[in-house]
């Protein structure tokens, strides 16, 4: 919650340190939903290649779009040639139930995995089936997106140690991930300062582990600022939003 939408420096129509301009979309998260985004983040990629540290600067750029109850999102960041799509529907109380998600991985083949609700199925791109897992879970990439719009309607559950548990749909497995609130936290983007509300999971894997961090704006429309992701091979993919855009 990942087609690409790179920017090719047409005006901003928001700007993140701008009040007025994140005013004019409040609520939106909470009420209908927003409808179009393009979200820009500047990402830093850590991993070791041949045993030497590797160090890369890229872009990410996200988009998201609601077209009455179907919702469809793709973030994709260059250089590392890392993508994500989901695509589903928006549940009556605003929560999303993925229908497609697609990884592509650096020196991968991209995977798509679907999921079929009413037959009870998700299908792995490999041809493998599994039972689906109960609703409420998220994808890799249309999980941002929930976390975001269960804050914007309910923000008194984000205190400090609240737990939000989720099974997070990948391309070959589902996994139970545990989120907790960390707090209140500032996060410095390309225009300034902002407040976020931290969410922080780690889930152990063999002898190592894999994390995932993500900060909210506590301001609406309550965006994604930051989205951190380490893997279980130490890989690190750090993004931080620069612009945001609603077309």
């Amino acid at each position: 919650m990942h087609c690409y939408w790179p920017y090719r420096g047409r005006p901003l129509a928001l700007l993140l340190a701008v009040p007025a301009l994140l005013a004019a979309a409040s609520g939106a998260w909470a009420q209908e939903g927003v409808r179009v985004a393009d979200l820009e983040y500047r990402t830093t990629a850590t991993a070791r290649l041949a045993g030497m540290p590797m160090t890369l600067h890229a872009r990410t750029a996200t988009h998201w779009q609601r077209q009455g109850d179907r919702y469809e999102a793709s973030m994709q960041t260059d250089t590392v040639e890392f993508l994500q799509q989901s695509s589903g529907t928006i549940r009556p109380d605003g929560s999303l139930l993925p229908a497609t998600y697609t990884e592509k991985r650096p020196f991968h083949s991209a995977e798509r995995v679907q999921v079929d609700w009413p037959a009870q199925r998700v299908q792995y791109a490999g041809g493998a089936t599994a039972p689906t897992p109960a609703v409420g879970a998220q994808d890799r990439l249309s999980l941002q997106f929930e976390l975001a719009a269960t804050y914007a309607r309910a923000p008194e559950r984000f205190a400090p140690g609240a737990v939000f548990a989720v099974q997070l749909i990948g391309p070959h497995a589902i996994d139970d991930w545990k989120f907790v609130c960390t707090g209140r936290e500032g996060i410095q983007t390309a225009q300034g300062p902002a407040a976020a509300v931290h969410l922080a999971a780690r889930r152990p894997v063999r002898d190592t582990e894999e994390t995932m961090d993500l900060w909210i704006a506590v301001d609406a429309p309550h965006l994604p600022l930051r989205i951190r992701m380490v893997d279980r091979n130490g890989a690190v993919i750090d993004s931080i939003l620069q612009t945001a855009r609603y077309p």
